[in-house]
């Protein structure tokens, strides 16, 4: 598959179509490697691999159940 580019700023994003994240699942984070010699990228889903290699699970489950907890006033402090 391949997939464009988007210029965000002064560095560019690649989306995720709806098909691959339909397969992957309700994911919030992923780990990303970057193989130079073979200019390559590769994107991990495995959420748990994930959570473990780049934070704390505790941390993280805290995190996330505050984030699901009081997203709607989250979302109005961000439009002040």
């Amino acid at each position: 598959m391949m997939q464009k580019l988007i210029k965000v700023g002064n560095s560019k994003a690649l989306t995720i179509s709806r098909q691959i994240l339909n397969q992957v699942g309700d994911v919030d984070m992923a780990k990303v490697q970057f193989e130079a010699s073979k200019k390559r990228l590769i994107v991990d889903f495995n959420p748990q691999e994930v959570i473990d290699s780049v934070i704390d699970p505790e941390v993280y489950s805290v995190a996330k159940n505050l984030l699901k907890r009081y997203d709607k006033a989250f979302a109005e402090l961000a439009k002040k």
